[in-house]
């Protein structure tokens, strides 16, 4: 299958998440990325805003502020397409719904890329090789190498998600972890 028939199937699949699976896979991963992150060294960590049914970092994103670590999202409201940069996130900050369908905080100052530490990417698939598939805009695969060379990009997604192969492209970069439900 090329990539859009893969996205095609794996979106399809995703619409037929319910909020209650949604929930429960999302705090096993929550569970299961503050373990992780407890370990990785200082820096902003570039989360997102779920879309959808896609996992939802919130209860992550809430131990994120009590720990003092600088959380960040994706924004792309004004940029060109394809385009996405970091801004900060704060507990309480407005948040605005872009022509994407995903809110993003336009107030916000942004995040220099080489101050990220951990990149938490979402997807529409991954592989056993670690190579994601996302909704086939370019958004992560132009920021990622903006990135310091020290940090990780951890691919977050439903265990049904990871599939035995994608097809993959030159410009497409695998993630350093994946972690499932």
């Amino acid at each position: 299958m090329d990539k859009q028939e893969v996205r095609r199937q794996m979106l399809a699949r995703r619409r037929l998440v319910t909020a209650e699976e949604q929930r429960t896979a999302s705090a096993k991963i929550c569970e299961r990325l503050q373990k992780r992150l407890a370990g990785y060294p200082d820096g902003a960590v570039l989360s997102y805003l779920a879309y959808g049914r896609e996992v939802d970092l919130t209860p992550l994103h809430e131990w994120l502020w009590q720990s003092g670590r600088r959380l960040a999202v994706p924004r792309t409201y004004d940029l060109a397409p394809g385009e996405m940069r970091a801004a900060l996130f704060r507990k309480g900050d407005e948040l605005t719904k872009v022509a994407l369908g995903v809110y993003e905080p336009l107030a916000s100052p942004e995040v220099d890329p080489l101050e990220i530490g951990v990149v938490l990417a979402p997807g529409v698939a991954f592989d056993a090789n670690l190579n994601r598939l996302g909704h086939g805009k370019g958004y992560y695969d132009r920021f990622l190498p903006q990135l310091s060379a020290g940090a990780r990009v951890i691919g977050i997604a439903y265990q049904w998600q990871v599939l035995p192969a994608l097809p993959v492209a030159r410009f497409d970069r695998p993630m350093d972890e994946l972690v499932t439900d």
